[in-house]
Parts: structure tokens; sequence; C-alpha cells
């Protein structure tokens, strides 16, 4: 795991994710990382700090968005009404004749849509990591986002 929970709250001043649950998402991120670096993060870290630094806030960023990710999945969930009858997530309500309006599941951010799709995750990800991972060398000075052997 590249970041810990005091890094995040320190360092990233991130507010997201929780103590209780900030370890699953940095230790998921890390992972992610390590895939989007072809491994040169575990066997090449960067040395430099500001290098380093960039990493961690990578991890950070990415772990609140598969944080986030995960709470909109669970949110499309079917829902079990009062009469038992599953239903999608509730769109919109009415006080005026009681009116309950269920979604399909389909929304517009992206956070929803990589909930849906492992394309739509897997970019969000990687656009996530690059903001902070592009031109950042590892420690034998080939940038960590390319895609060649060094």
């Amino acid at each position: 795991m590249y970041a810990d929970y005091n890094f995040y709250t320190a360092g990233y001043h991130g507010d997201i994710l929780t103590a209780e649950d900030a370890e699953k998402w940095l230790s998921r991120a890390s992972d992610e990382l390590d895939s989007l670096t072809f491994g040169r993060l575990s066997f090449a870290f960067p040395e430099k700090d500001a290098h380093a630094i960039k990493v961690k806030k990578a991890v950070c960023a990415v772990a609140e968005v598969l944080c986030s990710v995960d709470l909109h999945r669970k949110a499309l969930l079917p829902q079990k009404g009062a009469d038992g009858a599953l239903r999608g997530p509730v769109s919109s309500l009415s006080s005026g004749q009681e009116s309950v309006s269920f979604g399909t599941g389909a929304g517009a951010s992206a956070y929803a849509q990589a909930a849906q799709s492992g394309e739509a995750l897997q970019a969000l990800v990687g656009q996530t990591a690059a903001k902070y991972l592009s031109n950042v060398p590892d420690a034998c000075g080939i940038n960590l986002l390319y895609a060649g052997s060094g």
C-alpha cells in the first residue's frame, strides 16, 4: 500500500474515506496503480520526495473514486418496497398525492456510469491517476505511465 490514512488526511487532505474503510480503499487503489504503471511502482518506486508524494496523492484520489463508485453501485441496486416488489432507486418524490418515481439505474454522472461498466470504471481510474502521475518517473527514470519497455 503506497499511502496510509495519515497521509490521506494530512497530506492529501481527503475527507471522503473514514478511518474504518481507508485501508480497504487505499489498498485497492494501490493495486490499481500497480496495474496502470505496469508494475513499475512495486520494483522502482520513485526516489525523489516530490515524485513519491505525487504517487501517494494518486493513490488517495483513486481510492476516493473507488469508494464513490461503490456507493453509487450500492445505490443503483434494486430496493425491496413495502409491498415486497423490487424497484430501482428513487428518482423523485412528491408530497401532494404521494407520488414516487423509481429510476431505471441509468445515470449521467461518471460515478454512476463507472458503477455500471467496468470499462467506464477503468477509464475514470486512469484519468484520475494520470492527473498525478503524468511525467512522473520511476526510480529508473522511466515515466510511470509509459507502456513500452525500459
